[in-house]
């Protein structure tokens, strides 16, 4: 075998090492590679992608800007309103408010559909309120702003829980539910209230102590120790024993009061760790007894004795039972206490109530009728509130009249009871002290009818000459006459729009206020005929409360998910019916209005005020 050179063997190690370094070099890169793979792989989240609000109210000529939160830049977005007439919206999705009503806002983009619901108030007659839901701790206040520019009074049909001030400040008083409404000439707002205990009177501080302590308690007229803190009323009598001493260890016990005004030195009873005084003026004071045992130990012993000057709001409470629904309660509450005063209730002679306790105060709500007495022990004073029950009955809470027509309220159950009624809105109608109502001028009001502190609302409408007429009539054609689209102009048949044109014309010929005296335009046709003399007074659904009856009711749908709906006709018409008062319409099948058909209501025709 050759010999190899020293050079050769050089060159060769070197070759070597080249080798190995690559080797190496490619088992890190391996390592590295499997290393990689193990990372887990995070995938990017999907965009989502939204209406940047869902709900706006825009006053008349106002603007607003919506977008697709997400969207680029200059994504393409499809814009539509569902009511030209009440606001516009541009490519850009920039809204214009351009008459009073509502529309539902519609963008498209990467074929998804969003929403924005958008309310044009009237301002000069819609009440509108800063809020309609508030919560308030009791003892606390809230300030209602209404946008009207008339003027709005205020009403609470619960006094006890929250009042409200002409100028539409509320005050929280007790725990309940309330509703405060705000009423102008127009029509009406209601604010719902929740008023929740303060910290302070949602239940009585802690005042027990420890049993096995030696020290002062208070002892009661049948000897039984009050392991509490002493709260007593002033001017009354009290007794006190040093609690888990032996009396046979005590040679002598000598009983002081820090102020005598608000308790009387103590007198040993014949148990020389018992004593006797009489509470005077209000505030708290130490009651000292010193004891010296036979061997001599002397041990003083002191306690904090609370006077107080409990007052009671009422001896005498009018309930309403289960017929006046809920949040009727009134409350019988204490004043001039302290925080460890004790409360305690006797409902043994209460069967008809029931009962919630706070520190301060209870709740008391009438079950069924009846009455009976109620007790309480308000730091060792006692009261008795006398309660009586009633549980009314009204044979309705609502009425349609013609102007210069009464009816009159009718209520079972409160022999006994007088209420008292009066009108929020004697424009409307009146009402005289025996419930009576007259009719007098078109529009929606309530009669507030007071029993005891409760008030319970009537509702009246009041429609414009000749709309009870007329509603009557059309209410007949629905029961009697056949639906027929072919035949809709002839004598025993009608159509939704037919039906309102035949049921104008009993009443001096009113249909001629409708565009023809021989022939019934069609929902749409009508629609724009109102539209063209001004006589749409609101383009979406404004709320039955704003509602007279006789007002012509327009449908339509601009998403044509409708089967009768008809593309190319204003706001996609489809459909007319007339409303009755009370929340009801005339049509076929004589509907109430409800959600599934106000949100294709696309507008309200007025054509007698």
């Amino acid at each position: 075998m050759k010999q190899l050179t020293n050079k050769q063997v050089n060159k060769q190690k070197k070759q070597q090492k080249t080798i190995i370094s690559k080797c190496v070099s490619a088992v890190l890169v391996l390592a590295m590679v499997i290393t990689l793979c193990n990372v887990p792989y995070k995938a990017k989240a999907a965009t989502t992608y939204s209406m940047s609000t869902s709900a706006i109210t825009l006053l008349k000529g106002k603007k607003h800007k919506l977008k697709i939160v997400n969207a680029p830049k200059n994504a393409k977005i499809k814009w539509k309103t569902s009511n030209k007439f009440a606001v516009t919206v541009s490519k850009k999705g920039k809204l214009k408010a351009v008459n009073y009503g509502t529309a539902t806002i519609k963008a498209t983009y990467k074929k998804k559909n969003y929403y924005c619901q958008v309310t044009v108030p009237d301002s000069s007659k819609r009440v509108t309120l800063n809020t309609y839901n508030v919560s308030l701790v009791e003892g606390s206040t809230y300030q209602l702003q209404p946008t009207s520019a008339k003027t709005v009074k205020y009403f609470s049909n619960n006094d006890h829980i929250a009042t409200v001030h002409a100028n539409g400040l509320i005050k929280a008083h007790n725990p309940g539910t309330v509703a405060i409404a705000a009423e102008n000439s127009e029509g009406y707002a209601t604010c719902t209230v929740t008023v929740t205990p303060n910290e302070e009177n949602q239940t009585a501080l802690d005042n027990s102590v420890s049993k096995k302590t030696t020290a002062i308690r208070r002892l009661t007229t049948k000897n039984n120790i009050k392991y509490e803190r002493i709260t007593w009323a002033k001017n009354k009598i009290i007794r006190f024993k040093i609690a888990n001493l032996d009396s046979d260890n005590v040679k002598k016990c000598v009983w002081s009061t820090q102020d005598d005004e608000i308790l009387s030195k103590p007198n040993n009873d014949s148990n020389v760790i018992v004593a006797g005084a009489k509470t005077g003026t209000t505030g708290k004071t130490t009651i000292t007894a010193t004891v010296t045992d036979k061997t001599g130990k002397t041990t003083t012993y002191n306690n904090t004795v609370y006077v107080t000057k409990p007052g009671i709001n009422t001896k005498n409470l009018v309930l309403m039972g289960p017929n006046m629904g809920a949040n009727r309660q009134q409350y019988i509450s204490f004043s001039g206490i302290s925080k460890y005063s004790k409360i305690t209730w006797d409902m043994s002679h209460a069967p008809h109530v029931s009962i919630v306790k706070y520190h301060n105060k209870a709740s008391i709500v009438g079950n069924k009728a009846g009455s009976g007495v109620i007790k309480a022990t308000v730091d060792g004073k006692k009261y008795n509130v006398n309660y009586t029950v009633y549980n009314p009955k009204f044979k309705s809470i609502k009425a349609v009249l013609a102007k210069k027509k009464t009816t009159t309220i009718k209520i079972d159950g409160i022999t006994g009871l007088t209420p008292t009624y009066k009108s929020r809105n004697t424009a409307v109608a009146t009402v005289d002290a025996n419930g009576k109502i007259k009719g007098k001028g078109s529009g929606v009001t309530f009669v507030d009818v007071k029993l005891g502190s409760y008030t319970k609302t009537y509702r009246v409408e009041v429609a414009a000459t000749g709309m009870k007429t007329i509603i009557s009539k059309a209410q007949k054609i629905v029961n009697t006459w056949k639906y027929n689209q072919g035949k809709r102009m002839q004598y025993g048949y009608y159509d939704c729009s037919s039906l309102v044109w035949k049921g104008y014309q009993v009443y001096k010929n009113y249909n001629k206020k409708l565009g023809s005296t021989s022939w019934a335009y069609t929902a749409g046709e009508l629609f724009d005929y109102l539209k063209g003399k001004n006589q749409i007074v609101y383009y979406g659904y404004i709320g039955y409360n704003y509602m007279k009856p006789g007002d012509l009711i327009f449908y339509g749908d601009y998403n044509s998910a409708v089967m009768y709906s008809t593309p190319g006709r204003t706001l996609d018409i489809y459909h007319v019916s007339m409303y009755a008062g009370n929340g009801k319409v005339v049509e076929k099948g004589g509907k109430t209005i409800n959600y599934n058909n106000t949100k294709h209501i696309v507008g309200i025709g007025r054509v007698v005020k």
